[in-house]
């Protein structure tokens, strides 16, 4: 009988993303071939639910200090930070002992996985891709100043963005130096080292092209809780248009009521999943669920508002539901990019929504058939991929499992 391949999971729990994205491939990996092991920090033990995978205790900055980083332009990690993570890592590698380590956003990977001499498969949005041509970002999200509101910002973006990139590679180089390891020339070719580079995208939405032969498209990971309908979901109005309002666990939940006043005035009924991060008074048309099993919400809505970032903006579009993405970050902001340049979507900033902007994006929207179309087009396009199939056949190949 062929030994299992054994595979090391690490998801950094500074959001559901990277912590649920993981496990959804671990969860599908045939554990008659592979002996799966994941690793996250306790903050995300709900997601903790099959028994064939053991699970490991690992530590994350927490979410609040990492948004806080995140939203004030701070370095997202310093230096003692990463070492002592690549310590931690290196120590679960030896207790361990993997074929193979997969990680989502745990940057000292790209150290801990040297120095253990592993092999390492990185997982990523193709955004931030080393071979991705656009090389300026977008304008920042930073908490209580509108950059974006500055007309010369986004003429300054191609030199602030070489900026930006050096300082948040600044303290993974510093945790390399420490450990002897040389360090990266950009950011980018930090946070997508590995041996192997997964990208949750399809490459019709963002194309590379002249990809190593080691970077892969799998195609859109999306994470859903195993809940029920909640029992309001026969309540609703089927004549009426309907939105889902999903900000997720970093999107600005200051924005809610703002949110919610702009659709109603537009005739529009909501379905409103808080994730637990606040409370709601009722109101007519506006159906409230801590938690709302995500692609039927979507496939429900004709209308899907969301922080922007990847994981539910593909969900929705999954189910042909156009999404506007009111981003945070720069991740968010770089997902909703590519979904606005495809015509599925709209970006509007947490200035925009203040300023009463939302009600006019919903009405042209909603009035304008080519966004569901183009939401309709990649929706087909997701679907000739399955993910867990693609990740599965390449786990096998790299391991020399391929025909077990």
């Amino acid at each position: 009988m062929t030994a299992k391949c054994r595979v090391l999971f690490f998801g950094e729990a500074v959001t559901l993303a990277h912590v649920a994205r993981p496990h959804c491939l671990a969860r599908a990996l045939d554990k008659q071939v592979f002996e799966v092991h994941f690793a996250c920090d306790k903050r995300f033990g709900f997601l903790r639910d099959d028994e064939q995978i053991r699970y490991w205790d690992i530590r994350s900055k927490t979410v609040e200090k990492f948004l806080n980083a995140v939203e004030t332009g701070k370095a997202l990690y310093n230096k003692h930070e990463l070492i002592d993570y690549t310590n931690e890592d290196c120590e679960l590698i030896r207790k361990v002992q993997p074929d193979l380590v997969v990680g989502d956003f745990r940057h000292s990977l790209s150290i801990s996985t040297r120095l253990a001499q592993t092999p390492y498969v990185a997982l990523i949005n193709a955004y931030w891709s080393p071979y991705n041509a656009d090389r300026a970002l977008p304008v920042p999200e930073v908490r209580g100043v509108n950059l974006n509101g500055i007309p010369f910002m986004s003429r300054l973006m191609p030199t602030l963005s070489k900026a930006i990139f050096a300082f948040q590679g600044r303290a993974l180089n510093g945790a390399r130096r420490h450990f002897g390891l040389e360090p990266f020339a950009t950011c980018r070719d930090g946070w997508t080292f590995g041996d192997h580079v997964v990208y949750y995208d399809a490459y019709d939405l963002i194309p590379l092209d002249r990809l190593p032969r080691n970077h892969h498209y799998i195609g859109p990971v999306s994470w859903s809780p195993s809940i029920a309908l909640p029992e309001w979901w026969d309540a609703l109005d089927a004549d009426r248009k309907t939105a889902y309002v999903s900000l997720g666990s970093s999107g600005n939940v200051g924005l809610v009521d703002a949110i919610i006043d702009a659709l109603l005035a537009e005739g529009v009924q909501v379905l409103l999943s808080s994730g637990g991060r606040f409370g709601h008074d009722p109101r007519d048309n506006v159906f409230v669920a801590a938690y709302l099993p995500g692609e039927a919400a979507a496939r429900r809505a004709d209308l899907v508002i969301c922080n922007g970032g990847s994981p539910t903006a593909y969900q929705s579009l999954s189910q042909a539901a156009p999404v506007i993405g009111i981003p945070s970050n720069m991740d968010q902001l770089l997902a909703m990019r590519y979904i606005e340049r495809f015509g599925a979507g709209v970006t509007l900033r947490a200035a925009q929504i203040r300023a009463g902007l939302l009600s006019t994006t919903v009405r042209r929207m909603l009035g304008d058939d080519g966004y569901r179309n183009r939401a309709l087009k990649l929706s087909r396009l997701f679907a000739q991929t399955d993910p867990y199939q693609e990740f599965s056949a390449l786990l096998r190949r790299l391991t020399g499992l391929a025909h077990a």
